[in-house]
């Protein structure tokens, strides 16, 4: 794994290591899947945005490479991919407190008694003769004897210096990138959505985060949908709606089995005997406060007049 990535780099301008959070929660099985999705989903996000990226799996995390294309549409993209839940550029140097410190020391506050912390996590096998605390301490007392007016605060530090302490490298981590969690888009099914208004398009983000793929209906309105095609691009032409099809096993995929929006009317069954479709109204209950921070999540407040 790690040659191939060493071959990425080469022509790699750009790397951010992503984190999964429910997804790692299932079965091996399942996880696999899941992150499969998740993987064709995110790099087609990308695709869209005008981007070109390698994503390669390795201990429960994502390691994204930019290969042609703007970091600016990249990370656009991990902010509307379900299933992600964080972000981190990343910047691999030797596994070399000094190096490390060098590094970073251009960032170093310059008032006397500014407090630092070095926050160090590993990942993989241990190699060699660092933990990630002999490292973290190794790298902070080089970094003191670089800027001797900083102080230690492993509390709440001014500045803090975040790495990712791995087997050949160590990556120095950059602004995070929150991204909205939950599943990968399609590896729960498919659900039917009639998009009239701004609360239903609310009601059908939160299923989407759940994992379900949107069956849009013909009248829904146009600004509403177009919205939805920023989170799934398989509603933005027939191409993409193929690549990305997928389902909770084989032969379901565009199997519907329910119908989501807000204040739905009853559903009447006509084939007794068949499993009926459910009616999900995912925002009953929710007061006004709760609506108006999910519009900022869901960026309605923002797309819709």
């Amino acid at each position: 794994m790690w040659a191939n990535r060493a071959q990425i780099n080469e022509v790699s301008e750009m790397r951010w290591i992503l984190r999964m959070g429910e997804i790692l929660l299932k079965s091996r099985p399942v996880r696999k899947f899941m992150r499969k999705a998740l993987q064709r989903h995110l790099v087609s996000q990308c695709i869209v945005r005008g981007a070109k990226v390698k994503v390669t799996p390795w201990q429960g995390m994502l390691f994204l490479d930019l290969i042609e294309g703007e970091a600016e549409a990249v990370e656009d993209a991990m902010r509307h991919t379900f299933g992600l839940t964080f972000a981190d550029p990343l910047t691999s140097v030797a596994v070399d407190p000094a190096v490390v410190a060098e590094a970073v020391i251009a960032d170093a506050p310059a008032n006397e008694g500014a407090t630092f912390a070095v926050q160090c996590k590993r990942h993989g096998v241990k190699s060699g003769e660092w933990n990630s605390q002999t490292f973290a301490g190794a790298v902070g007392a080089e970094i003191l004897a670089r800027a001797p007016h900083l102080k230690v605060n492993l509390g709440n530090p001014e500045w803090a210096v975040r790495i990712a302490l791995m087997p050949e490298e160590v990556g120095l981590l950059g602004d995070r990138i929150y991204c909205p969690g939950g599943l990968p888009t399609g590896v729960q099914g498919s659900v039917i959505a009639n998009l009239q208004t701004e609360r239903d398009y609310l009601a059908a983000w939160l299923v989407m985060r759940r994992g379900c793929r949107l069956v849009i209906n013909e009248e829904s309105k146009s600004n509403l949908t177009k919205l939805v095609g920023l989170w799934d691009p398989s509603q933005t032409n027939a191409k993409w709606k193929s690549h990305l099809a997928t389902a909770p096993g084989p032969g379901h995929i565009g199997e519907v089995w329910a119908v989501v929006g807000d204040n739905l009317p009853p559903r009447i069954e006509e084939n007794e005997g068949e499993v009926p479709m459910a009616n999900l109204e995912p925002l009953a209950g929710w007061d006004e406060d709760s609506i108006l921070e999910l519009e900022i999540r869901a960026e309605s407040n923002a797309a819709i007049a």
